[in-house]
């Protein structure tokens, strides 16, 4: 039985999605834009975000081959980039039966990769540590490791490696990594890809064979407000409805811990959502939501079903109202600052309880 009561609801703008592709897309025109899909796209749904973007996307990307294998029930024929890599070896033949590109990134991966009968023929990309010591051959080993596959295998090649501040315009870091690579893919011939979201704004050089879009796609800013990237569009709307209004005297507090009073008499309105659904816990007290037209402020803690607005200045607010938590008209920025997280987690936290509603 398929029944939803409750109106707490994350609302997925499919055409926002196109057109942040299509305009992130045509800021590299030289490039192959691979759009990322891991961890359920952002929390927007994988299958249903690859639908949507499958006739303009040569390349999607998750991280794992889990990911992987789920687009392809879902009916997504597009290669698909495993970023982690094979976890085990019997994942080498997974990834050739399905056209899926792996990224090899440590020495294991290697031996496995060496040990198959006939040689692996599959799509491979070689991950390079040039600065975010995190996963990733040293720039040194490339040589040996480059030696030890085949004329074959190294045909298709793709050096890859990945920014530790691409974020930050005025950082000479970026820069530097950028370098370490340009060297390799000199040096050996081979396509490379540099460039993530904040890459693709923040760093045009760095545009590479590939480039790896992850976060913009979603509307969402790697880089904080800029000229570049205004255009993006949120494509996802998190929202909830009134489901209680009453007022508190001065000196009052609501919800767990006493950690908030109220200083006037205060009408406060109880929301349908909590940190159970992805809203972080640790959202501070006048951490505003949208409702019809107005922001309000959060008030008292984060319950794991509920939160509490504080009302008093708004007209005409009602049981049923929608509130908007972040999206078309809040920016979850300010939500994340709010709650000292970032963009990324609270998208990919927002829960499979939360039912996904798609519209363009």
């Amino acid at each position: 039985m398929s029944y939803t009561s409750r109106l707490t609801q994350a609302i997925i703008n499919l055409d926002a999605l196109v057109k942040n592709y299509q305009y992130l897309d045509n800021l590299a025109s030289n490039s192959n834009t691979i759009a990322v899909l891991k961890a359920d796209a952002y929390g927007h749904d994988a299958s249903k975000v690859a639908h949507a973007l499958s006739s303009k996307v040569k390349v999607f990307a998750v991280a794992f081959i889990d990911e992987a294998l789920a687009l392809r029930d879902a009916g997504i024929k597009n290669t698909v980039l495993i970023l982690e890599g094979p976890f085990n070896e019997s994942d080498f033949e997974i990834a050739l039966e399905n056209n899926f590109a792996l990224m090899l990134h440590s020495n294991y991966q290697l031996e496995w990769l060496k040990s198959i009968t006939p040689e692996f023929s599959g799509e491979l990309w070689l991950k390079v540590d040039t600065g975010m010591n995190r996963l990733g051959f040293q720039v040194e080993q490339i040589d040996n490791v480059m030696s030890q596959l085949s004329a074959q295998q190294i045909n298709n090649l793709v050096l890859c490696s990945h920014f530790a501040t691409a974020d930050q315009i005025d950082c000479a870091r970026p820069a530097k990594q950028l370098a370490k690579l340009k060297a390799l893919v000199a040096k050996h011939g081979c396509k490379y890809s540099m460039a993530n979201s904040a890459g693709i704004l923040n760093w045009p050089e760095s545009h590479g064979h590939y480039n790896r879009l992850g976060l913009a796609l979603y509307g969402a800013s790697p880089i904080g407000d800029s000229p570049k990237s205004q255009p993006l569009i949120p494509a996802m709307t998190l929202q909830a409805n009134i489901i209680a209004i009453h007022t508190v005297n001065v000196g009052e507090s609501v919800g767990y811990g006493n950690n908030w009073q109220a200083e006037r008499e205060t009408k406060l309105a109880t929301v349908a959502i909590g940190y159970a659904d992805g809203y972080p816990r640790n959202a501070k007290s006048g951490t505003p939501v949208f409702i019809n037209g107005a922001q309000a402020p959060l008030v008292g803690r984060v319950s794991m079903d509920m939160i509490t607005v504080d009302i008093t200045d708004l007209k005409h607010t009602a049981i049923g109202d929608t509130v908007e938590l972040w999206g078309k008209n809040l920016s979850i920025d300010i939500v994340a600052q709010n709650s000292d997280t970032i963009n990324y987690e609270l998208l990919t936290r927002v829960s499979k309880r939360v039912p996904r509603v798609f519209t363009g």
